[in-house]
């Protein structure tokens, strides 16, 4: 392995929290582990400077804070608080809140949240697959449904993105949604969850991403990468993010580390090593667009 990239770098992705400012029933003490495994390390209170920390020396010169479930009655108090972070500490450089984006009336909610000057986008987790090992969602389909598609609409129309959780199987909905709405910009999330050790997951993977190969508007974060390896093996994880590469191209593809989640198996330093190895074997042009420019200019940071 190699020490980084020389390059400045852009995390996509991460969660910051305090339990005592919100409930986080998913971090709670005698809440169960989680698919990626136990994480009693993680049922702490995760802010900058642990983030920070965790990146060593690496050079992280911006980050993405994506919402973390944090059980507020209202989410507009996540994005308040973590303006309040950005104010005072300058982490994170953006936000991307949680919005009910099945609600009829998401978009009053969509404007209250843009009172903060940080946020870039929303999330939707809306994982859902017909062999029920993902219920993110609560039925299959609303990617389709006219609430959502009207609540989508709203984002593009305010200059928001949306980032989604999604599995294999519904990629091909995710083209079908950023063709309906070509100006909403969309951002899946951890590559799709693909499970390569699940028969017939990589197959519906890479139809997936196949259909997504024209629509422009639609980004792939390289994050969240445990569904392939704990542990982000080389050898595991360069089949897919060679594919990836060759169907996305290189200015669609992000880097994101999913801390604190991810660091249950494998820290940042790993991830870039990694990363860097797998993306070094090109051109030090495409390092740079995966690890630095293309997160930029996706939720429009203010960085060097």
């Amino acid at each position: 392995m190699n020490n980084g990239p020389a390059f400045p770098i852009v995390d996509s992705h991460h969660h910051l929290w305090d339990l005592s400012r919100f409930p986080y029933r998913w971090l709670a003490p005698d809440a169960p582990p989680r698919r990626f495994g136990d994480h009693s390390a993680i049922k702490r209170d995760y802010l900058p400077v642990d983030y920070r920390a965790d990146f060593e020396d690496l050079n992280l010169v911006g980050s993405v804070h994506v919402q973390a479930n944090c059980g507020a009655v209202d989410p507009i108090a996540e994005t308040a608080w973590l303006q309040d972070l950005a104010d005072t500490d300058g982490c994170p450089s953006a936000i991307v809140a949680e919005v009910d984006l099945t609600r009829m009336d998401a978009g009053k909610q969509i404007k209250r949240h843009m009172q903060f000057k940080r946020l870039r986008g929303v999330r939707a987790l809306i994982a859902w697959d017909r062999g029920g090992r993902w219920r993110m969602a609560t039925r299959p389909g609303i990617l389709s449904e006219p609430a959502f598609r009207k609540s989508a609409a709203t984002l593009a129309t305010m200059g928001l993105s949306l980032d989604l959780v999604v599995v294999p199987e519904q990629l091909p909905e995710v083209a079908q949604l950023a063709e309906s709405i070509p100006d909403l910009s969309i951002a899946i999330n951890h590559l799709a969850q693909i499970e390569p050790s699940v028969p017939g997951n990589a197959d519906l993977w890479h139809a997936g991403i196949a259909a997504l190969a024209d629509c422009r508007s639609v980004h792939m974060k390289l994050s969240g990468l445990w569904t392939i390896d704990l542990d982000w093996s080389l050898e595991r994880l360069q089949p897919l993010i060679d594919q990836a590469l060759e169907v996305f191209g290189p200015d669609r593809l992000m880097y994101g580390s999913n801390l604190p989640v991810e660091k249950v198996n494998t820290g940042a330093a790993r991830q870039i090593d990694v990363l860097t190895e797998i993306l070094g074997e090109r051109n030090a042009e495409i390092g740079h667009a995966v690890l630095f420019a293309n997160a930029t200019r996706f939720y429009r940071l203010d960085v060097i």
